[in-house]
């Protein structure tokens, strides 16, 4: 009887001391999702078109070193620059090189908070 009580202690302490870490990393996990929604996604690319109706610039690139079309949105806060410099949006023209800081929403499109113009490659 002893060693049933004894084991059955075991067993239970093992559950308990099982359980604890497991929702320890959901929470760490969920923390890192929070954190990596609020980090600013970089991509990089040729200006394809550019809609000051729409606010929103086509490029051609995305995260290095991808070559696909992406939309990027921009509004009155986004800062651009040049070379790291502060720059005029008038400077940005189709066949521009840029960086853009920002974060992606949920239908795939970059709302910029920065715009780097760079020299052609």
């Amino acid at each position: 009887m002893k060693v049933s009580v004894t084991l059955f202690s075991l067993v239970l302490a093992g559950a308990v001391f099982a359980a604890v870490p497991a929702g320890a990393q959901q929470a760490g996990a969920e923390t890192k999702e929070a954190a990596a929604a609020k980090k600013e996604t970089k991509w990089q690319g040729h200006v394809v078109r550019i809609n000051k109706d729409e606010s929103t610039i086509d490029i051609h690139g995305g995260p290095a070193p991808s070559n696909d079309a992406r939309k990027v949105a921009f509004d009155s806060s986004t800062r651009w620059t040049k070379l790291g410099k502060h720059a005029q949006q008038s400077e940005v023209k189709e066949g521009s090189f840029v960086i853009v800081l920002g974060n992606v929403d949920d239908k795939g499109v970059l709302h910029a908070t920065r715009i780097d113009l760079r020299l052609p490659r």
